[in-house]
């Protein structure tokens, strides 16, 4: 027998046994990295925009701005027609990390600021934790947003085998710096991170540097184990007051057929935000892992179309939705979504599906035995995957902080309460103005990256399939939308809205249906009462001072 054989060659000749024992390591070591990971499981790579606009991805029909690896991500994979996410940056990722709705972690309402003693709760166990426990290697690139104030909230203390980002809601796109105006004046800080440590030595267009350090994570990523990559863009939320839109000079010039200026600068982010895509998607590609990877693409809100600066307006369009940021209409949560495996072959799915659907989405993706207990999210792996009808009825948009709420039941929306009526309207239409003529969108799509990608990974986009994102469009079927007449509720006013036979919630229907109002009251009153309230104002620590910790944003509540 060959053991017996190597147990002699082991005792008279222990020197060439040795050898022999490295040359089969070697052998092994090849084998694993040509054929993959042990564990076979998928590597994951879930990449989120900030306050992107349902209008500003071409793949739901505009040629405006022009976003051509991320629409190949759409039709080589499967859109997410009706996927929906909440209103705030915060909730949104508390939700996604989670599988709770932000109502039931006390983390709805108005976002973290980066003076308060508040993250998302450490009772939580959240995605990374999970995916750890079945081998996998995690890292976060970009926004965090789920508490700074103590080192226990950072990411590395919650799952993440690494952090570099900012810890704010957003930053500067070339100093990394976020300014808050609090009573006593404004204060301004530096906000990147890496791990715990500001990352002072960083240089560069930030979207850039994201994309740097994602690409290194997957260049250096030991095969042998499955990937967790979270990359959470800065783009294209904006800036701080004094230089709200930011991107390359070039990139802005390369987008002169963007009527208005404010909307030009964020087509040019947004043309850096979909070379990002086209550059990480490479990546995987040259380490042979593309064909093993799950990828998903979302945005945590609407886009913010107009407002006070101090509201991060990025000029963003969410048309022909209504509202936008910070709204419980259709611009507010319906946003953009798709996921991509190379195996997958119908690519649009119309079921619902909320952003706290992702942790037990993707934990069955991964293989894992069991859903978790006591999350609000659903496992629509299969659903999506196999085109099958959703089982995610009930949607709620509960902020006890503005003081609204909402529940989609089916095809009904109930909106209640008091919204902000500048959030709430229609806007967005006057800022797709094209001087002359766009590019011609077949030309865009087959210089991208993601068409050479497909064709290597012998999965050629056929141009002919282009007309997807007429499907995809949102037709408001003939209904005027008009601001003026429009539902808002108000001093005990209701609106009762159809989303799928008038997406652009133009009509009320509640006189007509009075039973269905009490019905779906009643469902959102008793969701109300499950919640963790959120009702004290926000309290920005004067502790948290910058100039206290060499003008950075640090974990202050630990030094006092």
């Amino acid at each position: 027998m060959w053991y017996r054989l190597l147990l002699k060659i082991h005792l008279q000749h222990p020197v060439k046994m040795g050898l022999i024992y490295v040359f089969i390591s070697v052998v092994i070591a090849i084998i694993v990295v040509v054929t993959g990971e042990k564990s076979g499981r998928p590597n994951i790579v879930f990449i989120i925009a900030d306050d992107l606009g349902w209008d500003d991805v071409s793949f739901h029909g505009s040629d405006q701005i022009q976003t051509p690896n991320i629409d190949l991500l759409a039709y080589s994979g499967v859109v997410l027609e009706r996927y929906y996410s909440h209103c705030l940056c915060t909730p949104s990722r508390a939700a996604l990390l989670t599988g709770k709705f932000a109502h039931h972690l006390g983390m709805q309402g108005y976002p973290l600021t980066n003076g308060e003693d508040r993250g998302l709760p450490l009772t939580e166990k959240i995605l990374p934790q999970y995916l750890k426990e079945l081998g996998y290697s995690t890292h976060l690139v970009g926004k965090w947003h789920s508490g700074n104030s103590r080192k226990k909230y950072f990411p590395n203390e919650r799952g993440f085998d690494s952090f570099f980002g900012h810890i704010s809601g957003y930053i500067d796109y070339y100093e990394y710096v976020l300014e808050e105006t609090w009573d006593s004046g404004k204060v301004s800080g530096f906000a990147l991170y890496r791990n715990f440590t500001p990352a002072w030595d960083v240089e560069g267009y930030i979207t850039d540097v994201y994309t740097e350090e994602a690409v290194s994570i997957i260049k250096n990523h030991d095969v042998t184990k499955p990937l967790f990559l979270n990359i959470a863009h800065n783009a294209p939320h904006s800036g701080n007051q004094a230089s709200l839109m930011q991107a390359p000079p070039e990139d802005v010039r390369a987008m002169r057929h963007v009527e208005l200026p404010e909307r030009r600068t964020l087509a040019a982010m947004l043309k850096k935000l979909d070379e990002s895509i086209g550059n990480i998607v490479e990546a995987l590609l040259n380490k042979d892992m593309l064909q093993n990877t799950i990828i998903a693409f979302v945005s945590d809100n609407g886009g913010m179309t107009t407002g006070d600066p101090d509201y991060s307006v990025n000029y963003g369009s969410n048309w022909p939705l209504r509202g936008f940021k910070m709204s419980p209409f259709e611009g507010g949560i319906r946003v953009v979504g798709l996921l991509w495996t190379p195996t997958l072959t119908h690519h649009l799915w119309k079921g619902r599906m909320h952003v706290v659907d992702w942790l037990p989405t993707l934990l069955k993706a991964a293989g894992a035995d069991d859903i978790p207990d006591g999350i609000d999210g659903i496992d629509l792996w299969n659903q999506i995957t196999t085109n099958a009808d959703t089982s995610r009825n009930d949607i709620f948009e509960i902020d006890d902080y503005t003081g609204f709420a909402a529940i989609i039941a089916g095809d009904y929306k109930l909106v209640t309460a008091n919204v902000s009526l500048s959030n709430s309207d229609y806007q967005g239409d006057d800022l797709r103005g094209v001087i002359g003529e766009a590019p011609p969108y077949e030309d865009t799509i087959r210089k991208s990256k993601m068409y050479s990608i497909l064709e290597k990974i012998g999965k050629p986009f056929n141009m002919d399939n282009i007309d997807l994102r007429e499907k995809i469009r949102v037709d408001c079927k003939g209904r005027e939308r008009n601001s003026s007449t429009a539902c808002y509720p108000l001093n005990g006013k209701v609106c009762l809205l159809n989303i799928k036979e008038d997406p652009c919630e133009s009509t009320d229907l509640s006189e007509l249906y009075p039973d269905l109002v009490k019905e779906l009251t009643d469902r959102l009153k008793a969701e109300i009462e499950s919640r963790v309230p959120r009702t004290a104002p926000v309290f920005r620590d004067p502790r948290a001072a910058p100039k206290l910790f060499n003008y950075t944003w640090t974990y202050f509540a630990d030094y006092f």
